[in-house]
């Protein structure tokens, strides 16, 4: 009996034993540790206010683009870049100009920290554009240029890969536009320019929002801005009857560039429908119409054109009659 009773004291004291360390264990054991549990809590606050007041502004953003019949996003696909959003009344009009910064999250590769596109929050953002489905996107296909390194080249195609499947997720209306398209008819492909003329550019096109492009590295926002445009003008604005605001806009923008002239009408570089072509896709469509195939591509282009105007020009004389 006494063995019993000895053997039940034992475990009670045992018992109370672990009873005190879990107390112990849960409650903060010095001044520094309730310090920085107070300095978290501070911290999960902030990171709430925030979020509301994000969400507050995401909304009345997503109000007004609601009473928007157009609307158009542009995309810099790198870890560097932007989505933008511009949207107005009619097609073309410009009344609302909004950009957001590529997620991105810090990651180690090859023992070094890298700055990366984050695909959890990528679909989060695209949903808090607060765009209806559909809607179109004008998304820049990762280039690899010369002096590229494998990575490099590697990183420039997974970008965008990422955002062509967030984008395709999410029922977009998705139009690759490639860099060398977009800079050239921007007048951005020459020698010397700098990711700051992209910047004075965009600045010159959206002046409403100018003061979200004041930084060097509010470039990826300055060229998701000027996708957008070119995919606007290339996709018909510049073909349409009446030029449209975003279309006036690129006119005067490139027209203070010296690059065309600023008189409605005249033509500007580089937007026509045979600019994403290759060289033997505008021969056969020039074979196929019974022009010449010799030249070099912009010879090809220009007899393209030059037999669209005809085309163009013999429907209107037969409507006439």
């Amino acid at each position: 009996a006494r063995t019993m009773l000895a053997s039940r004291l034992a475990n009670a004291a045992r018992r109370a034993t672990a009873r005190t360390a879990r107390a112990s264990s849960s409650a903060p054991a010095s001044a520094p540790l309730r310090r920085a549990h107070a300095l978290a809590t501070r911290r999960r606050s902030s990171r709430s206010s925030a979020s509301r007041s994000a969400s507050s502004s995401n909304d009345a953003d997503a109000e007004a683009r609601s009473r928007d019949d157009w609307i158009v996003v542009g995309c810099d696909s790198d870890a560097h870049g932007a989505l933008c959003v511009i949207s107005g009344a009619s097609v073309g009009s410009v009344r609302s100009v909004n950009v957001r910064d590529n997620p991105t999250s810090t990651v180690t590769v090859n023992g070094r920290a890298r700055l990366r596109l984050d695909p959890d929050a990528m679909r989060g953002a695209v949903r808090a554009l607060g765009v209806p489905k559909g809607t179109r996107v004008y998304l820049e296909e990762g280039g690899v240029e010369f002096g590229f390194s494998a990575q490099t080249a590697f990183v420039q195609g997974y970008n965008f890969g990422l955002w062509r499947g967030v984008l395709a997720a999410e029922e977009f209306e998705v139009r690759v536009v490639k860099p060398q398209a977009w800079k050239a008819a921007m007048g951005l492909k020459f020698k010397g320019s700098t990711k700051d003329d992209s910047i004075a550019m965009a600045k010159m096109l959206f002046p409403e929002i100018a003061g979200e492009l004041k930084r060097k590295k509010d470039h990826g926002r300055a060229e998701s801005l000027l996708i957008a445009a070119y995919g606007h003008v290339a996709d018909g604005g510049a073909a349409a009857k009446e030029e449209d605001e975003l279309c006036s806009r690129v006119r005067a923008a490139l027209a203070d560039r010296g690059v065309v002239d600023r008189e409605e009408g005249a033509a500007m570089p580089y937007f026509g429908p045979y600019f994403g072509m290759t060289g033997e896709e505008l021969r056969k469509e020039l074979k196929a119409r019974g022009c010449k195939v010799g030249g070099n591509k912009a010879d090809l282009i220009l007899r393209l054109e030059s037999s669209d105007a005809e085309i163009n020009e013999r429907e209107s004389k037969s409507a006439a009659a």
